[in-house]
Order: structure tokens, then C-alpha cells, then sequence
């Protein structure tokens, strides 16, 4: 029978992936809340250099799991779905998959020219169509009604960064453990309540561990975060979610979790037009958490799947960003 061998979730911010130099030019180019925090060149380094620790001790959890293949919980910013059509969940149930390994982005982040589709840039990696189905049915059974992709609708960019950029460092930099994408909306309002998201999770790993006749060691991922709202006018970091967010992964409560998350409320002095724009991620809907923020949806759904205390190997605030960096991993029986 299947088994999760380790639980992991991950930042995958740009700032894990660019150089220091890289840091300091994006912190000076970028507009603040007034009164928000801004590192100097020092206190960058030492950052930039704890960052990469974490993702090193994180790597070495997911090799010493030996994992068969991992289900990933990550969100699409518009590089397979758009506006025109963006459904709450969807299974990749298709083949082997290709994207960048990492910002694809050539000059100002969110621009273009892309980076070619080269070796350097660009990788493949492999699927478990069958696995893929066999989760798209038990989610079907259980009461959810996830959309499914068969092959990618573009190409040109492919599989969104929540799934190409942790895949490199955790493998290091091979790429060679296929991968089951579970595609949540975390940005774009309405965004499914993060209950939700615990509760497909739950049913996810019953779907492992049930339905799934042969034996075969599943790591769990979790994509994205903590607090980062990317291209807001005046962007802040909110440290005191992020603590509160941890804290209850600490002490293994995902639905204390699910319940902090969907019960957040911006403080006053952010609770104006431009927060309401960020968090519906343009669609003008109402909208729970979003932005970069709403991606801690998935750190919820690795919590739930986990079901036990997990460990915080580190939590970065960077400021250059602005973006909350974390790191943490359950051990599971396997």
C-alpha cells in the first residue's frame, strides 16, 4: 500500500533563487507601506544566506524520505488558467510536464522578455497519470468536484512556478521524482475557504493510503507563502499572521489553522480600496486571503494531510521582498 512518507511546505519566492546583489537592487526599486521595515545591505546577507540554509535542511528531509513521487498542493498565477476560466481545484492527470526551473522573468519581474527554454532555464518532469486519476476519482467520491487538465493549454510558459521551483532544489537541481499537481486558487477571488482546502486534503491522503493498491512512498508539498502581497502599491509584511500560522502547524492543529486564516481581517490602516484590489487579485469579487498571502492555503492543506506537530526549520522575514520565508517539515510514520 501507498504511504506519505514525509510532509513538506515551502516559500517558493524569486528571493530563494537570485543572488544577493539581486535582493538589494529589488529592495531599492520597490515602494513601502509608510513605517514598513527595510534591511540594510547587512541584514540582507544575513538573510539571503539563512534562506539558503533552510531550503538545504528542507532537501535533505526529502532525500532521506526517499520519495516515489510527490503530490504537490501549489496555485496558478495565470500561467495555465486565466480569468476567462479559473476553477477553485484541479488534478494534472496528464504526462510528463515541462517549465522554467525558476524565475522565467529575463529583466523586471512580471514583464517580459521570458528567459529561453533552454538547459539553464528550463526542465521536464515526470508524472503518475495513474496515481493523478485515481486522486481525481477519490475527490470525485468524496464530494469534491476538482476540474482536471489532461495537457497543458500554454506551452509557451508551462507548469506554474509553485511546482517547477521547489522541484529543483529538492532534487537537487535533477528534477528526477515525478510529480501529481493539485492546482488550488489561492489568488484570485472567490478563493476557496481554507477549511476547504484542509478538508480535499484530508481526502487526499485517505486517497493515498486507501485506494491505492501497490506500495509506493508519496511526499506531500506544500507550495507557496507566507505573507507577501507582490506588486501592491505600498506592500508590508505581517509578521503577527505568519507567527500565528506557525505556531498552529507547531502544535499540529490545521483547522486552528484553517479557522486564524479564513477569519483574518486586514488591520485599519490597510483596510482601504487597494487591499480590496490585491486580495481579489483583480476580479473585484469578494475575496478571502489572496495575493501571494492566500498561497498559505497550501501550508494549511500539507498540515492537514499531516495530521501531527510539525517542525519549523526557519521563518524569514524579508524585508527586501516583502515576504515572510519559511521552511517546515511533519515526520510521518514511513
Amino acid at each position: 500500500m501507498a504511504k506519505i512518507c514525509t510532509v513538506l511546505a515551502t516559500s517558493h519566492s524569486p528571493f530563494l533563487f537570485e543572488p544577493l546583489d539581486w535582493w538589494n537592487r529589488t529592495r531599492a526599486g520597490r515602494s513601502y507601506a509608510p513605517g514598513a521595515t527595510v534591511d540594510d545591505d547587512a541584514e540582507n546577507e544575513r538573510k539571503h544566506r539563512r534562506v539558503h540554509e533552510g531550503l538545504a535542511r528542507l532537501r535533505d528531509v526529502f532525500q532521506a524520505s526517499r520519495p516515489d513521487v510527490v503530490l504537490a498542493f501549489g496555485d496558478d498565477q495565470e500561467e495555465q488558467f486565466n480569468l476567462d476560466n479559473h476553477p477553485a481545484f484541479a488534478v494534472y492527470v496528464g504526462g510528463a510536464f515541462e517549465g522554467y526551473k525558476a524565475v522565467r522573468y529575463a529583466g523586471k519581474l512580471g514583464s517580459r522578455p521570458f528567459k529561453p527554454r533552454s538547459p539553464e532555464h528550463w526542465a521536464a518532469i515526470g508524472a503518475r497519470p495513474d496515481l493523478a486519476k485515481t486522486m481525481l476519482y477519490g475527490l470525485m467520491e468524496a464530494g469534491f468536484d476538482p476540474a482536471f487538465m489532461l495537457d497543458l493549454p500554454n506551452k509557451e510558459i508551462g507548469m506554474g512556478h509553485a511546482f517547477m521551483r521547489p522541484a529543483g532544489p529538492l532534487t537537487n537541481g535533477r528534477f528526477d521524482v515525478p510529480m501529481v499537481p493539485v492546482l488550488v486558487n489561492c489568488l484570485y477571488a472567490p478563493q476557496p475557504t481554507a477549511a476547504r482546502c484542509a478538508a480535499l486534503a484530508r481526502a487526499a491522503r485517505r486517497i493515498v493510503e486507501e485506494e491505492w493498491p501497490k506500495d509506493l512512498r508519496v511526499a506531500v508539498l506544500g507550495s507557496g507563502g507566507l505573507w507577501h502581497t507582490p506588486g501592491a502599491a505600498e506592500s508590508y509584511l505581517d509578521e503577527d499572521f505568519d507567527r500565528a500560522i506557525l505556531a498552529r502547524l507547531e502544535a499540529g492543529d490545521a483547522d486552528a489553522m484553517a479557522e486564524y486564516f479564513d477569519a483574518w481581517r486586514p488591520r485599519a490602516e490597510h483596510a482601504d480600496l487597494k487591499c480590496f484590489q490585491q486580495f481579489s487579485g483583480g476580479t473585484g469579487m469578494k475575496s478571502g486571503v489572496g495575493g501571494g498571502s492566500g498561497e498559505t492555503r497550501n501550508w494549511i492543506m500539507a498540515a492537514a494531510v499531516a495530521d501531527r506537530p510539525g517542525r519549523v526549520i526557519d521563518y524569514i522575514p524579508v524585508h527586501a521582498s516583502p515576504c515572510g520565508i519559511g521552511f517546515a517539515h511533519w515526520e510521518m510514520d514511513a
